[in-house]
């Protein structure tokens, strides 16, 4: 496999296999264990990882009020990752979420769900600021928005 000092990019993240398009959900709970459960069928991860994610996010909330639409990137530590992957989830409807920085209280509407599992914790910040950079295109929101499969989501997402 790649060496230790090799640059890890997002499009290494992903794949179809880990999106999800109009998603049903009634809360972020709902949602991050979707999520994981994608990233266990595909061995990434170990089920415990949807627990992990769903701690952090409840102490350090993930939302973002990016536009046109808001985003989460809930995440944890490695310690149940065994391949770094990416999930995307496009939500049928807005599932509240709260707002980063914050201590959950301001929820936000949010739409798509970006659920990170890093290996490698020391590449887990790069990557995080790698995702944000990503979805500050509004373009790009609106699309995942728009887009009839996975392998559209996968292509706006690699191209993006």
């Amino acid at each position: 496999m790649a060496g230790a000092d090799r640059q890890l990019k997002l499009t290494d993240l992903l794949s179809d296999k880990h999106i999800l398009l109009n998603c049903q959900a009634e809360e972020a709970r709902q949602v991050i264990d979707q999520l994981t459960a994608l990233l266990v069928s595909t061995g990434h991860v170990d089920p415990a990882y949807a627990g992990d994610v769903w701690r952090r996010e409840q102490r350090y909330p993930t939302g973002l009020p990016t536009q046109p639409v808001a985003v989460a990137i809930p995440h944890a530590d490695p310690d149940h990752v065994h391949r770094s992957a990416l999930a995307v989830a496009v939500l049928r409807s807005p599932v509240p979420f709260g707002q980063m920085g914050g201590d959950g209280s301001q929820q936000l509407a949010v739409r798509v769900v970006f659920l990170l599992a890093v290996k490698e914790r020391t590449k887990q910040v790069e990557m995080i600021s790698k995702l944000v950079g990503l979805i500050q295109s509004p373009a790009l929101l609106q699309g995942l928005l728009e887009v009839k499969s996975a392998q559209q989501a996968l292509a706006l997402m690699a191209g993006g």
